[in-house]
């Protein structure tokens, strides 16, 4: 039976230990990556909406200043109409 140093021991325990430092750092590394992996999903995907939010009230405001032009005009051909 080989007897070792305490020493050794030491070196040994310490060593696991640092890997399981080492393990659950790079475990939270990874969960802090992807959160903010997902976090600028969520960011893009509002940026989209917004954009996208964006391109809906031009075409709202656009399509009213139209109708507002096309009533104007109707009114201009029914007064033409009556003179």
């Amino acid at each position: 039976m080989q007897v070792h140093r305490p020493s050794t021991f030491i070196f040994l325990i310490f060593t696991a230990g640092s890997y399981e430092l080492e393990k659950d750092f790079v475990k939270k590394k990874m969960k802090n990556y992807k959160k903010a992996n997902t976090e600028l999903k969520i960011e893009r995907k509002k940026d989209a909406i917004q954009s996208n939010d964006g391109s809906i009230h031009l075409y709202e405001d656009e399509q009213k200043s139209l109708q507002s032009k096309l009533q104007k005009l109707n009114e201009r051909q029914q007064d033409l109409a009556m003179k």
